[in-house]
């Protein structure tokens, strides 16, 4: 082999192995099902009788899969609750994306935690329903959200935000590395 041969070769080799390792973001697929993070207890407190649905839409760099409980099935209470993992191996979930999402929900960021940087907010009744909003995101690659809105009653039930707010916080942990 001549010279000139054996270093293209070295040289397509260093590429090649460069390429293979400068994207390190999970693929949509290995998101984690965020059913699995609302155990029955907390369906029993949070939504007593309604049954959570799991969707997914998953393209070959970004996606999420989302976990849906509509309170109005099987409960007495009305609203709704859902859980979404998503990653974008792009970087979507940027600084300015991170504040818009969390200004929609009149929240400050936080490098606090969970995750990299987060932010939650609970609106009292408002006359139409009682929210709690969370966002969190793990670096540019990696966005939970978690949204819960009660329209009956017209207050969330005890211990609702702590609740909530570890779901966000266990959503975040669930996230691959």
């Amino acid at each position: 082999m001549t010279r000139s041969a054996a270093l293209l070769l070295v040289i397509g080799v260093l590429l090649a192995s460069a390429g293979c390792t400068a994207d390190e973001t999970a693929s949509p697929g290995e998101l984690r099902d965020p059913c699995v993070l609302l155990p029955a207890d907390l369906l029993a407190r949070l939504a007593p009788g309604a049954q959570p649905t799991a969707s997914a839409n998953l393209g070959d760099r970004s996606g999420s899969k989302e976990c849906a409980v509509d309170l109005t099935s099987g409960t007495a209470m009305r609203g709704d609750l859902v859980v979404t993992v998503a990653t974008d191996a792009e970087g979507r979930y940027d600084a300015t994306w991170r504040r818009d999402r969390c200004d929609r929900i009149a929240a400050e960021a936080s490098d606090a935690g969970p995750g990299d940087t987060s932010c939650t907010a609970v609106r009292p009744w408002d006359g139409g329903e009682t929210r709690f909003d969370g966002w969190a995101w793990r670096g540019d690659h990696y966005e939970v959200r978690v949204a819960y809105q009660v329209v009956k009653p017209e207050t969330l039930p005890a211990g609702a935000e702590a609740d909530l707010r570890g779901v966000l916080a266990s959503a975040v942990d669930a996230l691959p590395d």
